[in-house]
């Protein structure tokens, strides 16, 4: 009786939240050419002084309908009425309406769901180093959603400080962005060939399937970490750099001048993924 009751509690805990996690919305429409959307949301987003929200996602991730329930939430929802123009763009299996994405200077997106915020004056991605936040929005608690999107109602990108402001350390930051869209245009395309092959004929998709599946999904999680480490070690670089010109004392916006004019060599370190197909 004991091991009976045991079971019926541990079929409990496991059925709960599945069962919760059917009842929440399911706003992606399958619309897989979404431009005219975008289009006509950036217009209402201009005309209202508002901003505008991208949720870039599916109905088959929970973290996707874990957000759009979290838009339920009655605090949550009076902000985002309050200040923006809110759209969900369907991206599939992460392989469908990359010109959206591609619109705003992202490649392929690393997780679902995917947020932008937009300025539509100018069409600017202001959360450029914040998108990827919410792809565990299922588990990540109402009040944090509450705080993030009053905060992105009127914030805007940090400027940075004295080590931004290098010419040295700008072009560390341009030679990143490049290597992360050259490395998106690639995940991207492996997302659609993947995408294609998952609604295929078994018989149609590649022998070795199964493994080049699992490749782009090491893959898409390994490239923000990336990128994210490329930051980081320019960063250190440049500090490690201006510590030494400046012999000890604090550097200053004449020790970065100084670096800048002498245009040091700080190289880092691309990987690549490897791939034999993409």
């Amino acid at each position: 009786m004991r091991l009976a009751a045991l079971f019926a509690v541990l079929i409990l805990i496991v059925a709960g939240p599945a069962r919760a996690d059917d009842e929440h919305p399911r706003p992606f429409d399958g619309n897989f050419e979404a431009m005219d959307v975008v289009d006509a949301a950036l217009a209402e987003a201009l005309a209202a002084d508002k901003r505008l929200i991208l949720v870039l996602g599916a109905n088959w991730c929970h973290d996707s309908r874990g957000l759009a329930h979290h838009f339920e939430d009655a605090e949550l929802a009076a902000t985002l009425e309050a200040h923006y123009v809110t759209r969900f763009i369907d991206v599939g299996w992460r392989d469908q309406n990359h010109d959206v994405m591609r619109r705003f200077g992202v490649a392929a997106i690393y997780a679902t769901p995917t947020v932008f915020v937009i300025d539509p004056a100018d069409e600017t991605l202001l959360n450029r180093a914040e998108r990827n936040v919410w792809g565990s929005a299922y588990s990540t608690p109402i009040e944090e959603a509450r705080v993030w999107f009053v905060r992105w109602a009127d914030a805007v990108p940090a400027t940075g400080g004295l080590v931004e402001s290098s010419l040295v350390y700008q072009s560390m930051m341009i030679e990143i962005d490049i290597f992360e869209e050259e490395e998106g245009d690639r995940l991207a395309a492996a997302y659609r060939d993947v995408g294609a092959w998952r609604l295929a004929d078994e018989a149609d998709r590649p022998e070795t399937y199964r493994d080049l599946d699992r490749e782009v999904e090491q893959w898409r999680r390994n490239l923000p970490r990336d990128v994210a480490q490329l930051r980081q070690e320019a960063r250190a670089m440049m500090i490690g750099a201006l510590n030494a010109r400046a012999e000890g004392e604090a550097f200053t916006v004449e020790t970065i001048a100084a670096l800048d004019a002498e245009n040091p060599d700080l190289a880092l370190r691309f990987r690549p993924h490897q791939s034999e197909r993409w």
